[in-house]
């Protein structure tokens, strides 16, 4: 059941732009096991092993209870982060500010040795993270190629810590439209309607088909990854996370900036003592706070153990 809970988590964080499941992954201790279980479903070893050694070696009960969480999050919490993003922005963003600096300084702990070649990839991981939220979203029609894509691209941001999968999402052009599908999947479902169930279901077959295919694509990577190269590969991801820290401030006030001779708007972070609006400054502190209790309170019954 905890690992259950734990997937909800995931799920939870996978839904906000700006904010990513692999983080999440990382501070519950999930996120090495996860990526191990991934590897490990192979048709080599489907073939070679019985079902039962099949399943130990995948860590089945594991994955059935961490992704059960996961998509329960998605289907049921979609409506709700729609709405505590525009009603209370400032008090959400802080609690997810709260989750990531403080796992950044127990993380930071699981590299053996700070080199000046780590140290050199922690800044490029964060220069990336940075350059990539910078990206403007835009919005588009697109169809089944397209949503595979992005979903193939969407989860390997997924279980990157630092890099939100809903935000590779929304610069793709394709958050509203999956959003808006997993909210017509599940009102479509009281009407049994076939001419909405079929498309609206398609869509979302061939958005999760892509997910699996870069899900197991990519975690064969980190695994090598953290097998032969780990101190590098946790620089990096800790640099992805650190990159992020400015796209999650609560408080942030909107520029235009003339790009190739179009306008375009971002998000620039700025003091809370400076923000035109109620900061709410206090509820903000008091946020970050408890989460900054429950993350090491949550690391020191886990140990150094991803």
């Amino acid at each position: 059941f905890s690992v259950f809970l734990k997937g909800i988590a995931m799920g939870f964080a996978d839904l906000m732009p700006g904010v990513s499941g692999g983080t999440i992954a990382l501070i519950l201790g999930v996120y090495k096991k996860l990526i191990e279980s991934i590897d490990a479903i192979s048709v080599k070893n489907f073939k070679t092993l019985t079902l039962d050694l099949f399943w130990k070696k995948i860590n089945g009960n594991f994955l059935v209870s961490l992704f059960t969480g996961i998509l329960s999050a998605v289907f049921t919490l979609s409506f709700l982060i729609d709405y505590l993003i525009h009603t209370y922005p400032i008090a959400l963003w802080s609690f997810f500010l709260g989750l990531l600096v403080n796992s950044i300084f127990i993380l930071k702990r699981l590299v053996n040795n700070w080199s000046y070649l780590n140290i050199g990839l922690l800044i490029l991981g964060a220069i990336i993270s940075f350059f990539l939220t910078q990206i403007t979203p835009k919005g588009t029609d697109i169809g089944l190629i397209y949503i595979f894509f992005c979903g193939f691209f969407g989860i390997i941001a997924m279980i990157l810590p630092g890099i939100s999968g809903a935000y590779i999402l929304l610069i793709l052009g394709a958050y509203q439209t999956i959003i808006n599908l997993i909210k017509m999947a599940l009102k479509s479902l009281s009407s049994f309607n076939l001419d909405l169930l079929i498309p609206i279901y398609t869509k979302l077959f061939i958005f999760g088909f892509g997910v699996l295919v870069g899900l197991r694509i990519f975690s064969s990577i980190l695994k090598w990854l953290f097998d032969n190269e780990n101190d590098k590969t946790m620089s990096i991801l800790i640099g992805l996370m650190i990159g992020a820290i400015h796209k999650i401030w609560p408080w942030q006030v909107i520029f235009e900036v003339s790009i190739g001779g179009q306008n375009k708007l971002l998000f620039r972070p700025i003091s809370p003592l400076n923000y035109p609006e109620d900061a709410q400054l206090l509820l903000a502190t008091i946020l970050f706070l408890i989460v900054a209790g429950l993350v090491w309170i949550l690391d020191s019954q886990r140990g150094k153990k991803i």
